[in-house]
């Protein structure tokens, strides 16, 4: 397509078509100016011309639309015309200011501003931004602080790698910040070389780690890591937020998945507890304690929001299909990926058992929370089992504080609970 420079306005350029491959828009009075429009929507201001002497073209990008006004561009446009006409590469002259500019740039300036763009942007919330500045940056990636982004390589990240071994969660996160740090300042010119050294280190150190079965999460080397998977305050694993309420509901409860995925509304009894029927007249009573009343209403609220007016006896549900979540795999297979050993619902309710143990609630209590058959309390309606169900409670906070005090991401005063963190 050619025009006139008198029809290039933002809404001409707002309304240009978005194709499956780059095309160019020229402008007739100024020759070799191209409007680019990519598939992605980005839309910039390129020159198009050769170099005094002949040799192939040159494409001088000068920028998007969204921070270049069209007219401070053809200006651009025209000095880098002048500049090819006396055989100077605009490209060549801007790369050799770039490096002094650059090369002067430190790696903590240069993460701040990753963080500060994308916290401007929106992509990022406070929340994440925060842990990324104050946690990630400031503490895990301490030891890059002073160099230059070019200087960090490989060998480097191996020696910082095996010095954190003992953090392999939060170092995990702390190389994907960094990556993503190293796609930032090669897309602003920051960063020249071809290579990601993160990517290499990930491909030469633990990616493929084989899996073992073991069943049983141990609280004092894995716990912690585990909830702090289970928070994923990097957004690595991108969880369900279905799935990822029902794993927490197991975490805290250390209800079977079974009777979580067939959990139906008629047996929240009065927002007081949830039944469980057995056998017979046997019922399990789980109380509602304000953790996993949260859990409720958040479900609650995220699927009526994308299922709209539909409504389903089933607590938790596919808000796409409208059917019954049934299997949580992928789920714990991401959750999984920082261990040697793939979760399964059995050893996170065996961890509930064993911090039961840890705060040392009544036995009763003990065989009334994990649903041992001789141990379940009689459906009445009488004081008898108001005054069991809050005594059951107060046991089952007390085990809900111990798994919130083992979360390595609380912070009192702000995030108290791992509830704040995964629904504030």
């Amino acid at each position: 397509m050619i025009i006139n420079s008198n029809k290039v306005t933002p809404e001409f350029l707002d309304t240009l078509k978005i194709k499956d491959k780059a095309y160019f828009i020229s402008i007739e009075d100024y020759k070799g100016f191209r409007i680019k429009v990519n598939p992605s929507g980005r839309i910039s201001f390129v020159t198009y011309a050769r170099i005094k002497g002949g040799g192939k073209p040159r494409t001088i990008t000068h920028g998007s639309k969204n921070k270049l006004p069209f007219p401070v561009a053809i200006d651009l446009h025209i000095q880098s015309i002048d500049l090819l006409n006396k055989g100077i590469d605009p490209n060549l002259l801007k790369k050799t200011k770039r490096d002094q500019f650059y090369g002067s740039i430190k790696f903590i300036d240069l993460a701040n501003e990753y963080i500060s763009s994308k916290k401007l942007s929106g992509e990022h919330s406070d929340q994440h931004s925060d842990h990324n500045s104050k946690y990630l940056i400031a503490t895990k990636l301490k030891a890059f602080h002073e160099d230059n982004i070019e200087n960090i390589t490989i060998e480097k990240l191996e020696s910082w790698f095996r010095n954190n071994k003992h953090t392999p969660a939060a170092s995990k996160n702390a190389l994907m910040l960094l990556s993503k740090i190293f796609k930032y300042a090669t897309a602003t010119g920051f960063y020249h070389l071809q290579n990601n050294p993160v990517s290499e280190l990930k491909d030469s150190l633990f990616i493929g780690n084989q899996k073992t079965s073991k069943k049983q999460l141990d609280l004092e080397s894995e716990y912690s890591e585990y909830l702090y998977n289970l928070c994923d305050p990097m957004s690595e694993y991108s969880l369900n937020p279905i799935t990822r309420n029902i794993i927490y509901l197991m975490t805290i409860t250390g209800l079977k998945k079974t009777d979580i995925l067939n959990l139906k509304k008629d047996q929240i009894i009065e927002n007081s507890h949830i039944n469980i029927n057995r056998r017979k007249s046997f019922i399990q009573i789980v109380p509602i304690t304000d953790d996993i009343q949260s859990i409720l209403e958040h479900t609650n609220q995220y699927l009526n929001s994308e299922a709209k007016s539909f409504n389903n006896d089933y607590i938790f549900y596919n808000p796409v299909t409208k059917k019954p979540i049934t299997n949580l795999r992928k789920s714990f297979i991401k959750i999984s990926s920082s261990f040697d050993w793939n979760l399964y619902p059995e050893a996170i309710r065996k961890s509930f058992a064993n911090i039961c143990d840890e705060v040392a609630i009544p036995r009763k209590h003990y065989y009334q929370l994990l649903g041992i058959r001789e141990s379940y309390i009689p459906h009445s309606d009488g004081k008898l089992e108001h005054e069991q169900i809050n005594k059951l409670r107060d046991s089952l906070r007390c085990v809900q504080d111990e798994i919130n005090n083992k979360c390595p991401l609380i912070v009192p005063g702000r995030y108290n609970r791992i509830s704040d963190l995964l629904f504030s």
